[in-house]
């Protein structure tokens, strides 16, 4: 398999029973909190994020602080890399440059080196699972899977029974048996010995799926089941710090869509 240059290993002391995926949370504080409170009451052991911490949203520095103080494993995705100029920025949308350059402006010094320090993957042997932003084939070229094809090669790039992503902050289930893929519609799927899952966990804080509510993923070890969960969160709020920000009012209105 091959890997990133700064491919981070997680060795657990002991296997999980339950685990929270949050991915691409996007400066969106009111979304995070919703999230992490629902996460609270579902009883996890641990919490991942799959990396876009910031970028979009008008509170990225209170969102990297989150996450620093609970001490949430988390990954690099473009847009925090984008918001340190470690990414080139030339192919984003005007709407997206314009966040990510507003984002750079405003973050710490102190968040800006947590995010600098992320790594771009990160492995849990103890509970066989992979952890990339965007696809487990070239990590840092921030390539999205849309495809059944795309999938079927990225399988290829990962050892592990499970991987999981963002980016692309559609949610999805991709089973595969012993190389017949599948892609379940309903949000809770069982975990099955001998086959392998790639999941894209959506977004915290800018779903594009049509469906505005913050998502989310639960794997239960124990229980061998997973599922895709959605909350609601103050999106009036959210909509509110961004236009008092001066971002563009397009990334407030996009919010009410799901899109």
């Amino acid at each position: 398999m091959t890997g990133s240059q700064n491919q981070q290993v997680r060795d657990l002391d002991k296997k999980l029973k339950r685990v929270g995926v949050i991915s691409d949370i996007h400066g969106n504080y009111h979304a995070l909190e919703a999230v992490l409170a629902e996460l609270e009451k579902e009883g996890v052991d641990q919490i991942v994020c799959c990396g876009d911490v910031v970028g979009y949203g008008a509170r990225p520095n209170e969102c990297v602080e989150k996450l620093r103080s609970m001490e949430i494993p988390t990954i690099a995705g473009n847009h925090d890399h984008a918001a340190l100029l470690l990414t080139d920025i030339s192919n984003f949308n005007e709407i997206a440059r314009q966040a990510v350059l507003w984002t750079k402006k405003v973050l710490t010094e102190e968040n800006m080196e947590f995010l600098r320090e992320l790594p771009l993957t990160l492995r849990d042997t103890a509970n066989d699972v992979f952890y990339v932003h965007a696809s487990p084939k070239e990590p840092g070229e921030w390539n999205y899977i849309l495809t059944m094809g795309e999938a079927r090669m990225n399988f290829n790039y990962f050892n592990e029974q499970i991987c999981f992503i963002g980016h692309s902050h559609q949610p999805f289930i991709i089973e595969n048996d012993e190389g017949n893929l599948a892609c379940p519609t309903r949000p809770e799927i069982e975990i099955h010995e001998g086959r392998r899952y790639l999941i894209n966990v959506g977004s915290v804080g800018q779903p594009r799926d049509h469906n505005w509510r913050a998502c989310y993923v639960i794997c239960d070890f124990e229980e061998r089941k997973l599922e895709i969960k959605r909350c609601e969160y103050d999106l009036a709020a959210c909509q509110a710090a961004i236009n008092a920000a001066d971002l563009p009012r397009e990334l407030a209105e996009r919010l009410s869509h799901g899109m």
